[in-house]
């Protein structure tokens, strides 16, 4: 459900580095915000008019303290803003939520498939989980073009302690589209099951239609495209 109509000051605690290209921010969180694993939020620079994509999925979990966003390096006004960020600096969020339902069903088994910086909002859930002792079954895809994978060592942590997660990384530089497709389909055993699918738009809409192709039914598919702006 989206929360709309909002005007909820942010503060920004500190911009990092994630890995070349990649960079997160954190942001003091709101008194009494609350938000679900898989939700996204609309930000804005006060008094600023930027041009650039304004919404983020929530790369932070809603056990943590603080509300951080991940993305890909960019030329927008709007992304180089947030690249020079600096404490004194104030935002707000005009909106937040999840309209697509972007959430992991409990006591269902789900297959996670991330692009990139996709993997964001299931930072998110899976850190949720270890936070919860989460018994859901999840299977993590993510697909990235080289093997340096956002998050990893973090992933790697919480899934050793989450019997019923299972990662696999699948570096794409070398794969043919052929190949790349029979990777995923070796790894999803059971088409009943719930898919979520996050990364760039030619990515989601490729891996949503490998999946429709292959028998899972559309309600069972959620998408979540990030813009590159």
């Amino acid at each position: 459900m989206v929360t709309k109509n909002q005007h909820i000051p942010l503060s920004p605690i500190k911009r990092i580095e994630d890995q070349p290209g990649y960079r997160s921010v954190y942001f003091s969180r709101p008194k009494n915000f609350e938000f679900h694993a898989g939700d996204w939020m609309d930000i804005h620079f006060e008094n600023l008019e930027l041009i650039g994509g304004i919404t983020y999925s929530f790369s932070s979990s809603p056990t943590e303290a603080y509300l951080r966003i991940s993305f890909r390096e960019g030329i927008s006004e709007f992304k180089k803003a947030l690249q020079s960020l600096t404490p004194d600096q104030q935002l707000y969020i005009s909106q937040y939520g999840n309209d697509y339902d972007f959430q992991l069903k409990k006591n269902q088994s789900s297959v996670l498939i991330a692009g990139g910086v996709g993997i964001a909002p299931f930072r998110s859930m899976i850190k949720e989980m270890y936070d919860n002792k989460g018994k859901n079954e999840v299977t993590l895809i993510y697909l990235n073009q080289n093997e340096n994978f956002l998050f990893r060592d973090e992933l790697d942590v919480w899934s050793n302690n989450l019997p019923n997660v299972n990662l696999h990384y699948i570096s794409t530089k070398e794969l043919n589209r052929k190949k790349r497709e029979k990777r995923i389909l070796s790894l999803v055993k059971n088409p009943h099951q719930n898919f979520y699918i996050s990364g760039p738009p030619g990515m989601v809409d490729s891996n949503e239609h490998l999946l429709l192709d292959s028998g899972v039914h559309v309600k069972d598919i959620r998408i979540d495209s990030f813009g590159g702006y």
